[in-house]
Order: C-alpha cells, then sequence, then structure tokens
C-alpha cells in the first residue's frame, strides 16, 4: 500500500496539476520580492533600520517558498534529477537572490501555441517582460555593487538605469562603467543577454509585421470572396424571380384562351389528328365538276 502510494507521488502526475496551480502564486512572490529588494537598495540611504530590516526579512520568508517549491517540484515530477538539469530557472531563482524576479515569466509559459495569433502575442508580452526585467534587475543590482565604491560613478539609481540601457543596447557610450568585480560581472552577463535579446525582440517584431500584414490579406481575400458570393446569390434570385414571373404571366394567358374555348392544340400551335385526310376529299369534289 505504501509503495503505491509513493509510485502515484513520484509518477509525475500530480505534477502538472501542482505547476498549474502554483505558477501564478510563484510569480507574485517574484514580484513582491523585486519590489523588496529594489526598495531595499535603491531606498538604503533614505529608509530606517527598521525598514531595511522587514524588507530583509520580507526576501528571506519568499527564498524559503522558492526552496520548498523547488524541492517539492523536484519530487513530483517524473525524473527528479532531471527536473533539477531541464529547469535551471528555478535552481537559479533559490541560489542567486536577483534572478528570483524572473519567476514572473512562468505565467507565460502556460498553454496557448505559439503558432496562434494568441500564442504570437503571448510570446510578445514575454519579450518586453523580460527586456523591462533584465534593465531593472540590472539597474538595481549594478547600484548595489557599485554605490558604495569610491572611483566608481555609478552612484544613483538614475545612472544605474542609463548604463544598464545602454549596456543591454551594446551601444556602451563609456561614461559610467562599473569598476568592482561584482558589477563587471553583471556587465558581462547584461551583454551576452542584450545580444541575444535584441534578436529575439528583432524576430519577434518582424513576426508580429508579418502577422499584422497576412491578417490583412486575409481579411480582405475574405471580404472580396463574400461580395462574389453575395453578388452571385443577387444574380440567381433575381433570375429566379423573373423565371417565375414569366411562368406566371403565360400560365394566366393559357387560362384566358381555354377560357374561350381554344383547345390545348391550338394554344400549342398544332393541328388536330385526322385533319389533313378530311380535307383530301373536299378537294377532289371540287375540281370534278369543272372537268
Amino acid at each position: 500500500m505504501a509503495f503505491e502510494q509513493l509510485s502515484t507521488i513520484t509518477d509525475g502526475s500530480r505534477y502538472h496539476g501542482y505547476r498549474e496551480r502554483t505558477d501564478g502564486v510563484m510569480a507574485a512572490l517574484a514580484f513582491i520580492f523585486l519590489v523588496a529588494w529594489s526598495a531595499r537598495i535603491i531606498g538604503f540611504v533614505t529608509f530606517s533600520a527598521h525598514v531595511r530590516v522587514v524588507l530583509e526579512t520580507v526576501q528571506i520568508l519568499i527564498w524559503m517558498v522558492f526552496l520548498a517549491d523547488l524541492i517539492i517540484r523536484t519530487v513530483l515530477s517524473e525524473k527528479s534529477w532531471r527536473y533539477i538539469w531541464t529547469h535551471p530557472l528555478d535552481v537559479i531563482a533559490v541560489l542567486l537572490p536577483a534572478a528570483r524576479p524572473l519567476k514572473i515569466l512562468s505565467v507565460f509559459a502556460q498553454g496557448g501555441s505559439i503558432l496562434s495569433s494568441r500564442g504570437r502575442m503571448k510570446t510578445m508580452q514575454a519579450v518586453v517582460l523580460s527586456t523591462v526585467l533584465l534593465l531593472w534587475i540590472g539597474s538595481v543590482w549594478v547600484l548595489s555593487a557599485e554605490r558604495e565604491v569610491p572611483d566608481s560613478a555609478i552612484n544613483t539609481f538614475g545612472d544605474a538605469v542609463w548604463w544598464a540601457f545602454v549596456t543591454v543596447t551594446t551601444v556602451g557610450y563609456g561614461d559610467y562603467a562599473p569598476v568592482s568585480v561584482t558589477g563587471r560581472i553583471v556587465a558581462g552577463g547584461m551583454m551576452l543577454l542584450g545580444i541575444a535579446l535584441i534578436g529575439v525582440v528583432t524576430a519577434s517584431v518582424a513576426a508580429w509585421f508579418v502577422s499584422v500584414t497576412a491578417g490583412e490579406d486575409d481579411d480582405k481575400r475574405e471580404a472580396e470572396e463574400a461580395d462574389r458570393d453575395r453578388h452571385a446569390l443577387e444574380v440567381a434570385e433575381r433570375r429566379q424571380t423573373e423565371m417565375l414571373t414569366r411562368i406566371q404571366t403565360l400560365e394566366a394567358k393559357i387560362d384566358v384562351l381555354l377560357a374561350h374555348g381554344e383547345t390545348p392544340e391550338a394554344i400549342l400551335g398544332k393541328k388536330p389528328r385526322g385533319s389533313s385526310r378530311e380535307g383530301a376529299p373536299s378537294a377532289g369534289a371540287d375540281e370534278g365538276p369543272g372537268q
């Protein structure tokens, strides 16, 4: 009995149900973590020690939830240890605090085909959200690493945002550059992700334009086909009406002729049977006296 229960738990049948119920919750917790983490770093100078402790406590509690979620998903998956290798975002979210807000993207992994219009829209939303998250996380992270470094030029959140933007877009003006080891590691990661993200954004925008253009062409083609079908139907109905009118007129004329004693043969222009034989003797009789 115990073996059957263990098999039921670990055969992966409950994993998908658990994921559907918890992905939204984990995304919400990731957003709360992003707010608490950003507020603690950006407002480090202005916030009191008590507020900073509260924000850090919130971060620790959310980390514990993330760790428990990773353990549960690993146990419920069909191949427990393989889950860790195939879901690096969940593992990184536990090991690296700055990566936990990326769990927000998990809501875009549920349902929908990327080949459908809804799937294309969902992909565009995921790309935009990924870009915003990358800029925000990079800004907060490099500010945390560079603010207390004496020779660093990145001392405010505005400086960090500007640096993150020019780094992700691979422009690199050079007016702001990290000098700490952590800051340079963050910069290298953002450069690599920025190059990849630019390609994804370009492809997504191109696919969106193609889908919009194709959709307009399809709508135009469908409208033209509908107009042709409607015109053909109108012509057929008009011809049917004309045919019925002619039939009714012809029937009325036939009724009038029949009412005046005309036979159907006379109406149709046919001679009665035997009329040719009766006419021949009369012609011969007329010729006899003349001879």
